[in-house]
């Protein structure tokens, strides 16, 4: 048996379900070969790391490896970041400037969002794919180009990418090796090994006291879809952690954006029937508790503990966790309407609809 089919990470890279431990085998294949790689997947899902991840087992490891997000760059300045330009090339252009391809001489140079790049970009990156020369902006003379190029797209249908306006002759040179990386949708069963890692990681870096999280809350990370992959699950730990500071992360410490979007598709997706007359409702539901003491949450109130019979409707479950906000805030409507994710309109109308 090979070690990517026992281990639960590679690096930086950390999960253990079937479809990392396909994305750690391809990553083992492409850093032995010294070929172009094209790494797909959704937003925040961890292409650069992957890159990463290609490079330092490469034979180029120990030269530069310099990243580019061609997104971010206007049209008219990603051929001078990538290529560099020649004094008085253009406007604002008062010193000869090395760019991207000469900086990562010898090691790997990594394109993220090459669906951005402008037609002539494309042309002049499919000649470095070629033939190894590119020219700087301005310049005369042709200079070679020993970069390996690991490029990224989040446009994951090869179909979209070319109707996108990506060529499709520079798309084959680009994909020689390709990688998918699984969204964290695809892989739920590797949230609670993230979550605890990440809990360990902010407790390193901002010196909190959690303990863990609460299986509540892990479920909830669990139930929700993730569309910015591991990189909105981490800014979400972080959240949620400031908010706890210490003890065990509990479901009030998670974001009120979370909370509500669940809420929404429970809506969506519940029956509308109530639990039938005579039948005795279980003792199972939603309870949100607090951690009593000092580091306890700041905005603590009355009501420290939220219980939810199994058998509530939505709208009690909402009203319930709402109103519960609202005490922990001391009345104080503004800042119980931003925790909750809403307008102080919305809440207003709410109570407003409730009193009747």
């Amino acid at each position: 048996m090979h070690e990517w089919t026992r281990v639960n990470r590679l690096g930086r890279l950390m999960g253990g379900t079937p479809s990392m431990r396909r994305l750690y085998r391809l990553i083992l294949k492409a850093s032995t070969v010294d070929m172009p790689v094209l790494i797909v997947g959704e937003t925040g899902s961890g292409k650069e790391l992957v890159a990463l991840e290609i490079h330092e087992r490469s034979a180029r490891k120990d030269k530069p490896f310099v990243a580019v997000n061609t997104g971010v760059l206007s049209a008219e300045l990603v051929a001078s970041e990538l290529f560099g330009h020649v004094k008085g090339a253009f406007t604002g252009a008062d010193s000869d400037k090395v760019g991207r391809f000469s900086e990562a001489y010898g090691g790997t140079l990594f394109l993220d969002e090459v669906a951005t790049m402008r037609d002539s970009v494309q042309v002049a990156l499919l000649r470095v794919l070629e033939d190894g020369l590119f020219r700087p902006v301005g310049g005369e003379i042709d200079q070679a180009a020993d970069v390996r190029i690991i490029a990224a797209t989040n446009v994951c249908q090869q179909q979209a990418l070319i109707q996108s306006g990506f060529r499709e002759d520079l798309l084959h040179r680009l994909q020689v090796v390709r990688i998918p990386v699984p969204s964290l949708s695809e892989r739920v069963e590797d949230i609670p090994m993230l979550v605890r890692a990440l809990l360990v990681d902010v407790n390193e870096k901002f010196d909190f006291n959690l303990d863990g999280i609460s299986d509540a809350a892990l479920e909830t990370f669990k139930k929700y879809p993730w569309p910015g992959n591991v990189r909105e699950l981490k800014n979400t730990i972080y959240q949620a952690a400031l908010m706890a500071e210490r003890g065990i992360l509990q479901p009030q410490h998670i974001p009120a954006r979370i909370v509500n979007f669940l809420l929404e598709r429970t809506a969506e997706t519940a029956p509308n029937d109530r639990v039938p007359d005579g039948k005795p409702e279980t003792t199972a539901g939603l309870e949100f508790s607090k951690p009593n003491g000092p580091g306890s949450h700041p905005l603590a109130g009355p009501q420290e503990t939220m219980s939810i019979p199994a058998g509530a409707t939505l709208e009690e479950v909402q009203k319930a966790y709402m109103m519960n906000v609202l005490s922990r805030c001391l009345g104080n409507k503004t800042r119980a309407a931003k925790i909750l994710g809403i307008s102080r309109k919305t809440l207003h109308e709410h109570i407003k609809k409730w009193d009747h």
